[in-house]
């Protein structure tokens, strides 16, 4: 389903176009294991922590509930800022990415989520809560959530969807354990008391962030790196004489390819040692197009790879980007941000349909973390926070099993995703319509398992709609709309029962906007099926002519 085609070996790997000089302008293979395997532990350790206290907070807003004697509504905002900036932070975190690395972006957000987490715990406001764990944890959460990820995938290629499926299993295991653990710690210190050990908790992700070692560079061998001739050309004298390689004719064939790497040694070293030699921050990471893809990259049996003529331009760009490296911002960091807000696929009514089914679910998505344990409580249900641990642990089940299925050739990922939502979506409806332990916990398990696919498979159904070298701008979009529609399920569901004085009105706008995200999604093959009509009407017609 992929917009564009490039060849695709027998075993199902992606290829690029053919050329002479094809690695010249793709990094390295990544190592598949060694001290990978230690990233992916770092990375579910950190899953557990920040997922546990965000996916549980339920637990904590009870009790701010009953303390505060504010408005369900009011009460809200604080999980709704702390989702909200958490995703809306991805692109600044990608730009820090690229700048700082993952250890040090990591570790700063570790200390700072947990300095404001334990400030929390002398609060005398929901006002402050909001900024404290709404503002501050959430910005620190945001700055940890994205280099956990993009640290496991740059270390992985073939078992990329294995390792990403262990490490974002973490989010499910924390919720399951968090859950009764917070309960605990409410019940034998107070909401106070709580908030402070756990944020002396989070500290924890502190010596995990520093396990995120960048990927070593392969060891430089002649084979590798060949004797070039010297060439007496200025570096913008060859940058002209590339352009006008690719201008002459308006494009860019092997040939001229293999003459252009033979007279510019720049073309023959990978986009990575390029940004390194020049970058006293960093090697670029997000400015791989697979960065933030989820699944296993054997799994692609096509894609559209850059021609020959955007190679030459990707290379004139960074020759040009070295030329400014006196510049206060670093290129990469520039670079890395305008691919993050690339506003070009709103144009693209495949990326705007799935950009408003993830609206959708996002409004529905934290309604029944947030309200289970207080409605529970209003159906005199004992143990409430058990159903938030079933929902944890129905979810890890969910994220592996979908992760594994995902990567088989005869499963439509797109269907999958599609029915999981609609699934996800009339269950949540639906639980209103029990009143005791085990048909909600029957609920929780639906929807923690169907729910994970939200987040397990939307980079890979990305892959297949938008091509692979689109998934940074869009999943940096997809962040940016995620947070926003993050910031209206909770207290809308709250401001519901506020006048209406029923949970019921917030879980049935839930179940109505999941399901109606995974609806509107059957919808793509037809826009894809008449996209392509009219690419062959307007290509016979070019042909008539």
């Amino acid at each position: 389903m992929s917009h564009g085609q490039v060849k695709s070996s027998k075993n199902g790997n992606a290829q690029t176009p053919d050329s002479p000089r094809e690695g010249s302008v793709t990094p390295p293979p990544p190592p598949d294991g060694g001290w990978g395997w230690m990233v992916v532990f770092a990375s579910f350790m950190i899953h557990i922590v920040t997922d546990g206290m965000t996916y549980s907070f339920g637990v904590f807003y009870a009790e701010f509930l009953n303390y505060f004697e504010e408005g369900k509504g009011k009460t809200a905002w604080i999980v709704s800022i702390l989702v909200g900036v958490t995703l809306s932070s991805g692109p600044i975190s990608s730009s820090f990415v690229n700048r700082w690395g993952c250890r040090a972006v990591t570790v700063s957000g570790a200390l700072l989520s947990a300095v404001c987490v334990t400030l929390s715990a002398l609060a005398g406001n929901v006002l402050t809560l909001i900024f404290t764990i709404g503002v501050g944890a959430g910005f620190g959460f945001g700055l940890i959530y994205l280099p956990a990820i993009v640290s496991v995938t740059v270390w992985f290629e073939r078992y990329r969807s294995l390792a990403t499926g262990i490490a974002v299993c973490g989010s499910g295991l924390g919720t399951f354990l968090f859950a009764p653990i917070t309960k605990a710690l409410i019940t034998e210190y107070g909401w106070r008391g709580a908030m402070a050990i756990i944020g002396a908790f989070i500290l924890n992700c502190v010596p995990l962030g520093l396990m995120f070692r960048p990927v070593p560079e392969p060891p430089r061998t002649p084979a590798s790196e060949p004797m070039l001739p010297k060439s007496n050309k200025s570096p913008l004298k060859r940058s002209q004489s590339t352009e006008h390689v690719v201008r002459a004719n308006g494009k860019t064939d092997d040939s001229d390819i293999a003459r252009l790497t033979l007279s510019q040694p720049a073309l023959n070293k990978p986009p990575e040692q390029k940004l390194h030699r020049h970058s006293r921050h960093g090697s670029g990471i997000m400015q791989r197009p697979d960065v933030l893809y989820q699944g296993s990259m054997t799994s692609l049996s096509k894609f559209r790879a850059p021609s020959p003529e955007r190679a030459v331009v990707h290379v004139m760009k960074e020759e040009q980007e070295e030329r400014c490296g006196w510049l206060p911002c670093s290129a990469e960091s520039k670079a890395a941000l305008s691919e993050m807000l690339d506003l070009s696929l709103l144009v693209d009514p495949i990326f705007i349909l799935f950009s408003i089914s993830n609206f959708l679910t996002s409004i529905g998505f934290y309604i029944p973390y947030v309200y289970t344990v207080p409605m529970s409580e209003a159906l005199q249900i004992e143990n409430p926070e058990y159903l938030i641990s079933i929902i944890g642990v129905s979810n890890l089940v969910g994220r592996i099993v979908l992760g594994f299925i995902s990567d088989k050739p005869w499963v439509n990922r797109l269907l999958a995703y599609n029915l999981c939502l609609t699934i996800a979506g009339i269950s949540t409806a639906l639980s209103m319509a029990c009143w005791e332990f085990w048909g909600l916990a029957m609920y929780a398990t639906t929807f923690g398992f169907t729910i994970g696919a939200y987040v397990g498979l939307t980079s890979v159904v990305l892959v297949d709609l938008l091509g692979l070298e689109r998934l940074t701008n869009a999943f940096g979009l997809l962040l940016l709309f995620q947070g926003i529609a993050s910031l209206i399920g909770p207290p809308f569901a709250g401001w519901l029962y506020d006048a209406l004085h029923s949970y019921a009105p917030g879980f049935y706008v839930a179940g109505a906007t999941i399901s109606l995200s995974g609806v509107i999604l059957f919808l793509i093959p037809v826009i894809e099926q008449r996209t392509a009509q009219a690419r062959w009407a307007a290509d016979t017609a070019l042909e008539q002519i």
